[in-house]
């Protein structure tokens, strides 16, 4: 017994009266924590809105890894604003707005070396089919404001298919256009006060599963041949096929996204950067039939032909719920490449 309360006073004299050695190791551990955790500016990996004199994006520059919404810069302030108001627009969930949102963008589209311009979605049930977006140019959805797709297919028209998939994913031949479309843009935001974009998909579900499906389903966002992208704080609901699908794009941000569709919807993907380089995603919450965020690059002898992978794609506290399928993808479709 005495031997062993000998030791226990051993023990304790060690752990009670510490050498210098050690409490300058602590010390050091201390210091260099506190500098690692110290705040500091957050910058984008790579410039979301042109910096003057800049003509090169480095996407691999020294940047904070808490964010990458923050830009290179400050977002840009547009100088013509307007509400979907000033077009005709009625928010009582009946009437059709697809001619309000397509003369809203077709006069919008004057701005676009002129200030850029904004177009406001007050709180209201917006119904709409298909429409464009143009460069320089934010859509801002208001709080309680909601944006419904179209339950008529015709306002959802047909397409030329991918040249990357050589026809439509899911039939032959052409494919149904997006909700929100944009081809050949620059400087785009599609923002808002969590407003919400809700494309009523069960009419298109319903035709996949019934096998009675003509054309490829549209998707809810679609962008192509477009860059300086930024999609944040909106939710977006029931997609009729992939939610968010930015397609031959460079320099895209998807921030502070909720995406929801019932887990048996089919093909419901939250968000597919296709073909795309210098993706970041982040702080995101999704529940899908299918993939939360699926990275791809073109499908079969048609991705191999056109080349174009996908790269320098960063996806960062994304959480969620899939049935099946995969939190974070790669492919299905990649016969591009997928890289970094």
């Amino acid at each position: 017994m005495e031997s062993e309360k000998s030791n226990y006073g051993a023990i304790m004299v060690y752990f009670t009266k510490p050498s210098w050695a050690f409490l300058v190791l602590l010390f050091t551990v201390i210091a260099i924590l506190s500098l690692q955790i110290s705040p500091k500016a957050i910058i984008l990996p790579f410039p979301l809105f042109p910096v003057p004199g800049s003509s090169e994006l480095d996407f691999e520059s020294d940047f904070d890894p808490g964010s990458c919404v923050a830009t290179f810069g400050e977002l840009p302030e547009r100088k013509h604003v307007m509400s979907l108001k000033d077009f005709g627009g009625v928010g009582d969930g009946k009437t059709s707005n697809t001619a309000a949102f397509r003369k809203a963008l077709d006069y919008m589209q004057r701005f676009s070396e002129k200030g850029g311009a904004q177009l406001n979605v007050p709180q209201g049930k917006w119904l709409t089919g298909s429409f464009n977006l143009t460069s320089n140019f934010t859509l801002f959805l208001e709080q309680g404001a909601v944006i419904l797709g179209s339950q008529d297919p015709e306002e959802w028209p047909i397409v030329e298919p991918l040249p990357s998939y050589g026809r439509g994913r899911e039939r032959l031949g052409g494919r149904h256009i997006s909700l929100i479309h944009g081809d050949g843009l620059t400087n785009v935001v599609i923002t808002g006060n969590n407003g919400t974009i809700d494309g009523q998909g069960r009419i298109w579900w319903e035709l996949w599963w019934n096998r009675t499906l003509n054309h490829t389903r549209g998707h809810l966002v679609e962008l192509m041949n477009s860059c300086n992208i930024l999609i944040s704080n909106l939710t977006f609901r029931n997609s009729p096929f992939w939610t968010i699908h930015p397609v031959y794009c460079s320099n895209v941000v998807v921030k502070g996204m909720t995406i929801l569709a019932p887990l048996n919807a089919p093909n419901t993907d939250g968000i597919d950067p296709d073909s795309s380089t210098n993706v970041c995603i982040e702080d995101c919450y999704i529940e899908s039939g299918d993939d939360l965020v699926a990275i791809k690059s073109g499908w079969d002898q048609y991705g191999i032909k056109m080349a174009r992978p996908s790269s320098n794609i960063k996806v960062r506290r994304i959480s969620g719920t899939t049935p099946t399928c995969s939190g974070v993808g790669i492919g299905s479709e990649m016969s591009g490449g997928i890289f970094n």
